[in-house]
């Protein structure tokens, strides 16, 4: 892997919506290395790849990602939270991270993680 290459984990329990936000970071210049749709999946790539940034579905199934959260805080990932929840609705321990809403578009992701970088 290029030493400049952008990488990202997207952290989604829906699958396809998880590969349309691999699309659209393929499109901005970002190459996800991994898809996962539950904590033990996300903190494994996490661990083994060590990305760029994290996309992290604030809602996984009945759980949250703020574990998830919380190791890339550790492992200094600056992580980026993606809802469809009202963004006044989201849960003690999103902090200071960037919220994208869902749907979002192209230019609302590409700025998003410009700012991480």
């Amino acid at each position: 892997m290029d030493v400049t290459t952008k990488t990202v984990i997207v952290v989604e329990d829906e699958p396809l919506v998880a590969m349309m936000i691999e699309e659209m970071l393929a499109d901005i210049g970002w190459q996800s290395i991994g898809l996962a749709l539950n904590e033990a999946e996300a903190l494994a790539l996490i661990k083994k790849y060590r990305p760029n940034a994290a996309l992290l579905d604030v809602l996984l199934g009945g759980a949250t990602s703020l574990a998830i959260a919380a190791s890339c805080k550790t492992l200094n990932i600056p992580v980026v939270f993606v809802t469809g929840l009202d963004v006044t609705n989201l849960p003690q321990g999103c902090g200071g991270a960037p919220v994208l809403a869902k749907p979002f578009s192209l230019d609302e992701l590409d700025r998003v993680l410009a700012k991480l970088q």
